[in-house]
């Protein structure tokens, strides 16, 4: 996959990160109401051995519970230390997130959402750059850094889905 967005912290890559994750909840609303009984066909795995609509969205939720959790951290304490806790072998695992429904999860992620972009719109360059150190990691980590991660992986993954549940659309 070719990198959307730079590793460079720049006011335009802070505009497209900002854009990508605002996107996210819209994407994944349309795919919702494009799917008939999507209780039901949003439980249902991709393709063989795959996730369902449902788990990959809980895995989105996982994913950017920690690194929202890092952004936070980052701009309330100089450079704190974020102990090494696996998105979704330990924080998924404990929260289960993937229990829920397809539409439970999406309000959930869609509030998230709105007060993650309502921290970021109110940051100044200096503050996109503040870092935190992370266990296990030689490198410090920007809240840039991690803002972009979130997006990336959220571009990735809604991308794919809305792929494959074409398959389950309404007829």
């Amino acid at each position: 996959m070719k990198k959307a967005i730079s590793t460079d912290q720049t006011s335009a890559n802070i505009a497209k990160v900002m854009e990508t994750l605002a996107e996210s909840p819209i994407r994944l609303e349309a795919l919702s109401k494009s799917v008939s009984a999507p209780s039901r066909k949003l439980r249902q795995p991709l393709g063989k051995g795959e996730r369902t609509a449902t788990e990959v969205l809980a895995h989105l939720i996982n994913g950017e519970a920690r690194s929202s959790e890092i952004i936070y951290q980052a701009l309330l304490v100089n450079e704190p230390f974020f102990a090494d806790i696996h998105p979704e072998r330990d924080w998924g695992k404990l929260l289960r997130f993937d229990l829920l429904e397809f539409s439970e999860l999406l309000a959930y992620f869609t509030i998230r959402r709105k007060v993650l972009l309502r921290v970021l719109s109110g940051l100044k360059e200096k503050d996109w750059a503040r870092a935190v150190r992370e266990e296990g990691k030689q490198r410090k980590e920007s809240v840039y850094w991690r803002a972009r991660t979130i997006a990336m992986h959220e571009l990735d993954h809604v991308g794919d889905l809305e792929r494959k549940v074409g398959r389950l659309r309404k007829p």
